[in-house]
């Protein structure tokens, strides 16, 4: 029998009777169960269990993978289809716009600078050469801009400056261009009674100039809506911006055509 380290200490303190009884219990056990014993981890003792390891990793990583990729899909899906709304919303009022750009009559062209649609009261508020002014639109923006909560505040008013002074020097342009047109008017129209002709080429000249007056303006109204809708402006504020420019001029025009209405009603007819 293996004596360990204690057994000499305690043969010193213990007689051989009391001493072989101690060793007795170290007997009667089994060696294997004297020895120490630790727990261990399985281990990965072939090439197939570690590549079946690896491989149920790989593929629950793969899985989290697939899974973000739907929502992104998702995501993207609802994107593109703000982006359609949007780009079907700036269709609209490129058609609208655009019809001072096909050939025109000379009766058309007094309908596109004062279009019997808009109330007097809004047309003197916020009309120019026939619809809004371009810088009107972009300093409705300005203003709603905070409460349109925009994803850089401080990047779109530093946009919006640039962008309302540029436009401010075009409708400038168009306005001398316009004042040179009413002043030839004045000049050279003749007041005769056997001139008086609307298909009087002189008549058709300054009206065809007019026209291209009323055609830049418009032009310059599509390039400053798509310039904020598409430059100054990320996705989701743009279709925010597109929803509230609507809603306004909705409201504008349901205000001043009451008042319109107010005001026929309370003016009293003439005797003829």
């Amino acid at each position: 029998m293996r004596r360990t380290a204690s057994q000499p200490l305690l043969r010193h303190f213990l007689e051989d009777d009391e001493f072989v009884e101690h060793l007795k219990p170290f007997r009667d056990v089994d060696p294997l169960t004297r020895q120490l014993s630790c727990i261990s981890l399985p281990k990965r003792d072939s090439k197939k269990s570690c590549e079946e390891f690896w491989c149920e990793k790989y593929g629950a990583w793969r899985q989290e993978q697939r899974s973000g990729a739907a929502k992104l899909k998702k995501q993207l899906k609802a994107r593109w289809a703000i982006q359609k709304l949007i780009d079907e919303q700036l269709g609209r009022y490129k058609a609208h716009y655009g019809r001072a750009m096909g050939p025109t009559k000379m009766s058309d062209v007094a309908e596109l600078l004062m279009p019997k649609w808009a109330p007097p009261h809004e047309a003197a508020a916020v009309f120019w050469l026939g619809d809004w002014r371009p810088s009107t639109v972009l300093e409705l923006l300005r203003s709603i801009a905070r409460s349109l909560d925009v994803w850089d505040p401080v990047g779109v008013e530093r946009a919006l400056s640039h962008l309302i002074n540029d436009v401010r020097n075009e409708e400038a342009v168009i306005d001398e261009e316009m004042t040179e047109v009413q002043s030839n008017c004045v000049l050279h129209l003749p007041f005769g009674r056997a001139q008086n002709d609307p298909n009087w080429p002189g008549l058709r000249s300054e009206f065809r100039k007019v026209h291209r007056v009323i055609v830049k303006a418009q032009n310059l109204r599509i390039k400053a809506l798509e310039m904020v809708v598409k430059k100054v402006l990320n996705q989701s504020d743009a279709a925010e911006f597109l929803v509230a420019y609507m809603g306004i001029q909705d409201v504008i025009n349901e205000i001043t055509t009451k008042f319109k209405t107010r005001n026929a009603v309370l003016v009293p007819l003439k005797n003829s």
